[in-house]
């Protein structure tokens, strides 16, 4: 897979965005670890993951790293880069999160249950019956 990530801001800007644990902890570039931020000195340049203008018009996308093979949800930041690198001072655009099985994004409205049982469904587009009360009658 790859896009898993987009955004679309103005058209010529420079976007990364960087991968969290839920406990907080960003991941490295290149996805082996996660840290709290700066641990080693190390600034938003170690923790970046690229985007790039799809085409014109603004529509950015970057990709999730492989390398992440724990399924989850994954935060996700969007900076606006503003020098020539990567810097703990960008600007946060926007957050949001993928949902990761270990080797792709995952559709949220799957769910895969083994074993288990379901009960208690119905059909959204059916509503359940609703019991209608004549006024009259009370």
């Amino acid at each position: 897979m790859a896009n898993e990530v987009w955004y679309n801001y103005t058209t010529g800007s420079t976007l990364y965005f960087g991968t969290f644990t839920a406990a907080g902890n960003v991941y490295l570039s290149n996805g082996e670890s996660s840290e709290t931020w700066g641990t080693g000195g190390r600034t938003a340049d170690a923790y970046d993951m690229a985007m790039a203008e799809n085409g014109v018009g603004g529509h950015y996308v970057g990709s999730f790293d492989i390398s992440i093979t724990t399924p989850g949800t994954y935060p996700i930041v969007i900076y606006l880069q503003a020098g020539a690198n990567p810097a703990d001072t960008d600007l946060v655009l926007a957050v949001g999160e993928v949902y990761w099985n270990g080797e792709s994004e995952s559709d949220i409205y799957t769910i895969t249950v083994t074993n288990q049982t379901v009960t208690n469904v119905y059909d959204e587009s059916s509503p359940p019956p609703i019991s209608v009360i004549n006024i009259a009658d009370v």
